[in-house]
């Protein structure tokens, strides 16, 4: 990292390794891979900078501001930015339960059950890894069981669906 040059805050970035969001060094717009594709961020967003240089960049700009302000500004200020910070988090956490539902509730059984790296049938718990021959005569009657029950209920829904043909070409005949 070269510490020569920085004018402005894009100098900084582009020597930490960041590029802006489609402009190469002349200002004109470059062919961008994604530019019809739902993986494209904001404009010059925060997806392509490193973990570590948004920290420090938070890190300068508090320092920054706290460095020439007075103690009731900082603490309203720092206050404020919380305020702002729980309002982005609160809509992000509102957005992900209307994307993804209620959910479940807790259960042992459902250890892992978001995480597509895992089968639901991964445990930590080495005991737990060793099922007896009863478990699986178990885990195999309730699974027959299981399948008759979800084949009977499909049985009985496609009957209603057949009386409900019969009954709607009945009402198109007249």
């Amino acid at each position: 990292m070269e510490f020569k040059g920085w004018n402005d805050f894009e100098n900084l970035a582009r020597a930490c390794g960041y590029s802006s969001c489609g402009k190469n060094d002349n200002g004109d717009k470059t062919e961008d891979e994604f530019e019809n594709s739902e993986c494209r961020d904001i404009p010059n967003g925060f997806q392509d900078v490193d973990p570590q240089l948004f920290i420090l960049i938070g890190e300068i700009l508090g320092n920054i501001l706290s460095g020439r302000l007075p103690f009731n500004v900082q603490n309203a200020l720092g206050n404020w930015l919380q305020l702002v910070g729980q309002v982005i988090e609160t809509y992000n956490a509102q957005q992900q339960y209307f994307q993804g539902g209620p959910g479940i509730y807790f259960n042992p059984k459902s250890y892992n059950v978001s995480n597509p790296f895992c089968s639901s049938s991964q445990n930590t718990n080495s005991s737990k890894n060793k099922p007896n021959k009863s478990t699986n005569d178990i885990k195999k009657k309730n699974s027959e069981e299981d399948m008759d029950s979800k084949i009977n209920h499909l049985e009985l829904s496609l009957n209603d669906l057949r009386e409900e043909i019969k009954e709607i070409k009945k009402l198109l005949e007249k």
